[in-house]
């Protein structure tokens, strides 16, 4: 095999030109994507992460552009934007890149999220990735909820209080986390100002966050059978970035409702809604809070939840592909999906009724997915002839 330098027949490549000897970015790109090698049945889902890096950009470059009109206060928070979406020219735009944007990168990243855990994603020395993966899961939460706060309307008021009374109930660190949290004057103008630097604060750490993920998958050893570099992909990964962008495109368009709402009711503190309904990233979440009853059963529910996802790699005690090798397993996942739907729903419903009991149910199960069914239908069900996904 010729040097990596060379040409066809071993003639060497024009050195690099001033900027390119300085600044190697297009070295780079070709060392870390074009030529990486990735399996040769690379599904076409393996671009997600190259999507989730799309919606991050999105969502930094136009969360800095609105941050320079945005005021950070209860009443001026709502105003500030709409005033911003009707007079800048193409304001509109701005709002709609970062609001449905978060409601893009949320699609992609839940699709993500169930591949992984359909495919097995955490095996083959990929723990600490998958960790790493949901940690990031939980920041974009984090990050998701505080952009809703920040909304400034009736909605946003009653989540920031119901979020802090969750918070309170934390052992050692919950009252003064809480008061931090509301910024130490209920919902005056410092809550919304602490809001507002956590979001940015978070939303950068989120950033750090996925390079280690990266940094992770790429050091773990590939999955079982022939290699191709990556470019060999590129109508694969075209076709994935097209579909992405003509569904934002979509959402944009159509605006079904997905994100929050763009002239929310300026909100009034003294008349805070009975129930708030986030948008749907959180809903799941949500229906958590509504399952554990009390603030402190809603928070260990929530928590509990996101370490027995990232525990994964341990309580699965079978080996191989859930796709073909496990086709019990795989089924069990696929009922884990509509639980997490039909609770997503039940959430958004009013409480009270048969949707709280739907809410009640779905949870348990989801639980019961975790502790009871993956440990045991992994560890008895014989996996089939191995079957090779590459995860990239």
């Amino acid at each position: 095999m010729s040097d990596a330098r060379s040409g066809l027949g071993g003639a060497a490549q024009p050195a690099p030109g001033w900027l390119a000897a300085r600044l190697p970015l297009a070295a780079w790109y070709r060392a870390v994507w074009l030529d990486h090698q990735v399996p040769e049945n690379l599904p076409f889902a393996c671009s997600f992460g190259a999507m989730v890096g799309v919606a991050l950009a999105v969502l930094t470059l136009s969360g800095i552009w609105l941050g320079l009109a945005y005021v950070p206060t209860p009443g001026g928070a709502a105003l500030s934007m709409v005033e911003y979406a009707r007079t800048v020219p193409f304001g509109w735009l701005m709002v709609d890149l970062h609001r449905d944007g978060a409601t893009m990168l949320f699609i992609v990243v839940y699709w993500a999220l169930f591949h992984g855990i359909y495919h097995a994603a955490y095996r083959n020395r990929r723990e600490l990735a998958w960790v790493i993966e949901i940690v990031r899961f939980a920041a974009f939460l984090v990050v998701g909820f505080y952009g809703f706060a920040m909304t400034g309307g009736p909605d946003a008021q009653a989540a920031m209080l119901a979020m802090a009374a969750h918070v309170a109930t934390v052992p050692v660190i919950g009252v003064s986390a809480a008061q931090d949290f509301l910024g130490g004057d209920g919902l005056g103008p410092t809550s919304v100002a602490h809001m507002t630097m956590a979001h940015v604060a978070i939303g950068f750490l989120v950033l750090l966050i996925a390079a280690l993920g990266y940094a992770a998958v790429r050091v773990a050893p590939p999955q079982p059978g022939p290699l191709v570099p990556r470019a060999a992909y590129a109508p694969q990964l075209f076709g994935a970035f097209l579909l992405f962008a003509l569904i934002f495109g979509l959402i944009i368009t159509v605006d079904p409702g997905l994100g929050y709402p763009v002239a929310p009711v300026l909100p009034d503190a003294l008349a805070v809604p009975l129930q708030s309904v986030p948008p749907w990233y959180l809903l799941v979440f949500h229906g958590f809070a509504r399952a554990g009853l009390t603030p402190g059963g809603g928070a260990f529910l929530t928590i509990l939840a996101l370490v027995l996802v990232g525990a994964l790699p341990w309580l699965d005690r079978g080996e191989g592909s859930a796709v073909g090798a496990r086709p019990v397993y795989a089924g069990f996942v696929v009922v884990l999906a509509l639980d997490v739907a039909v609770l997503a729903i039940a959430a958004a419903a009013p409480a009270g009724g048969v949707w709280s009991a739907v809410v009640d149910l779905a949870t348990i199960w989801f639980f019961i997915h975790f502790l009871v069914v993956t440990p045991l239908v992994t560890m008895f069900e014989r996996p089939r002839a191995a079957t090779t996904m590459g995860v990239a």
